[in-house]
């Protein structure tokens, strides 16, 4: 029975670790591993989120165990979190815990999302279309795209290689407007195409979060998102303040 307790707190600690990494709410955390403690025969499950740390305590028959897992990233993958949802109803007394941990601990699998040309390609779009809605021409959509296309790029370049994510913001903040403020030849015209360029960098989520979470009364989760967003915004402001002393604007709204 130990061993059985071993393999479904690790199941457990799995599916919080899933979720709380690709952008849950800490509500939907607990919510997650409960259901799942639940449906795998447990009528009584402790633990305790935390920005990035999962602590689960399992009882059963007067056995009791501990357990800790670290969520190593932030990334925000909402496919993710509704794979580990749906497998969390299929989860039953019947199920193989080895079968399903195995299942969990893939990854890569569970996290797949678009291709990147797609990623690339939309991140651009959708910054170009809200230039439109800024007040921009078909001139100030194509710029708009082609710095956030770049940018976007950049932006995945340098995560890949491990770069302080705070660092990569500011690099890639300056990157797309330094592109943007060329293009449009530093006219009236610039502001629309750099405001526009670099929303795909804009931390929605982390403040979204925030905000459900101190709600909610998760007050040190919902604070550490809330301090990472206005971290990241912070970033956004180097970056775009560094690029606008280069092209010399002088004004900017």
């Amino acid at each position: 029975m130990n061993e059985q307790i071993q393999i479904n707190i690790k199941i457990l600690l799995q599916i919080g670790k899933l979720l709380l990494q690709h952008g849950a709410e800490t509500e939907v955390v607990e919510m997650g591993i409960k259901r799942a403690a639940k449906n795998l025969g447990y009528k009584t499950v402790e633990l305790l989120v935390l920005p990035n740390t999962i602590m689960v305590g399992l009882i059963h028959n007067d056995q009791a165990i501990t357990k800790i897992i670290r969520a190593e990233r932030q990334d925000i993958n909402f496919r993710t979190v509704d794979s580990v949802e749906n497998i969390i109803s299929t989860i039953n007394l019947n199920t193989n815990p080895d079968k399903l941990f195995s299942i969990l601990i893939d990854e890569q699998n569970l996290s797949s999302i678009y291709p990147y040309q797609i990623q690339r390609l939309m991140a651009g779009l959708g910054c170009a279309s809200f230039s439109l809605l800024f007040g921009g021409d078909f001139y100030i959509f194509i710029v708009t795209f082609i710095a956030s296309f770049i940018g976007f790029s950049f932006n995945t370049m340098l995560l890949k290689r491990f770069f302080n994510p705070f660092l990569v913001i500011i690099f890639v903040s300056f990157t797309t407007a330094i592109v943007s403020g060329l293009l449009t030849f530093n006219t009236a015209a610039s502001n629309i195409a750099i405001s526009s360029s670099i929303l795909f960098l804009v931390p929605s989520v982390a403040f979204i979060n925030s905000v459900n979470d101190l709600i909610k009364g998760h007050y040190t989760n919902g604070l550490t998102r809330g301090i990472r967003g206005i971290m990241v915004s912070f970033a956004i402001s180097i970056g775009i303040f560094l690029a606008l002393q280069i092209l010399a604007v002088e004004k900017f709204i």
